[in-house]
């Protein structure tokens, strides 16, 4: 399959950050999108909604996508921003005081091993994750103490295989939850293509009628549910075509 195989008229761009717009493997002060995938993507804007789908903080990705996106789906979903409304549901502020605890273990356990991100939506802690790309070493044997308490307890646990992280959310929502609600806010129809590579991305794949998987060194043998797909080098060159495309 090549890039002209992709469909390209389309009314939204909703996308994933970490790996799919940007760089997997470097650190959270490094994290940028490809500046040709921004360039393009401020272009496209200007025509149809962008909207990102991401398990980041909207504190972390709003910096790095503020240029061209219309909307931002955080955490998984649980928290989604437009220029001038946010979305929280209220089941996250029930569950906060379980993420807290086990957030308080992790931390006895893993720090200093590990990054520990905290993932909060607005005033409330959702969820955190715990990072290990560049850590020298890692006990995985500490990480599924707390993989396996997380889930006794009634959280959501996202696990990924070729990425070294593990995301632990309040509540069991995913990504597909997030695209219907973009749909929602934003009130765009199909099509809509949707840009990801991780197994995480595979109900937003599902909701939409162009899923495109992004694919990189660390993603080849996922099980990703995209019926199209892009090497990631080629990721300007497939938005060229959407730009052309809604320009006409």
């Amino acid at each position: 399959m090549s890039i002209e195989d992709i469909p390209t008229r389309v009314n939204a761009i909703f996308t994933d950050y970490d790996g799919t717009i940007s760089p997997v493997d470097v650190s959270r002060e490094e994290s940028r999108t490809f500046p040709e995938v921004e360039r393009v993507l401020c272009e496209i804007s200007k025509y149809i909604p962008v909207a990102i789908v991401t398990t980041k903080t909207y504190s972390f990705i709003y910096p790095r996508t503020r240029s061209f996106a219309h909307a931002w789906a955080c955490c998984n979903g649980i928290e989604i921003v437009t220029r001038d409304r946010r979305y929280i549901p209220c089941e996250v502020y029930e569950k906060e005081r379980i993420v807290k605890e086990l957030l308080a273990k992790t931390k006895e356990l893993l720090n200093g091993t590990v990054l520990i991100e905290e993932k909060w939506a607005g005033p409330v802690l959702v969820g955190f994750c715990i990072d290990w790309r560049l850590s020298k070493t890692v006990d995985m044997e500490k990480v599924n103490v707390i993989v396996s308490e997380a889930r006794e307890r009634g959280l959501y646990v996202i696990t990924y295989s070729g990425h070294p992280f593990v995301d632990i959310f309040a509540v069991s929502y995913d990504k597909g939850f997030a695209v219907e609600k973009l749909k929602e806010i934003l009130k765009v129809s199909e099509p809509i293509m949707y840009l990801g590579d991780s197994e995480n991305d595979n109900p937003a794949f599902e909701r939409v009628q162009v899923p495109v998987a992004v694919i990189h060194e660390k993603n080849r043998m996922s099980n990703l549910k995209a019926k199209y797909r892009v090497e990631q080098r080629d990721l300007p060159r497939l938005l060229e075509r959407v730009l052309q495309a809604v320009k006409h």
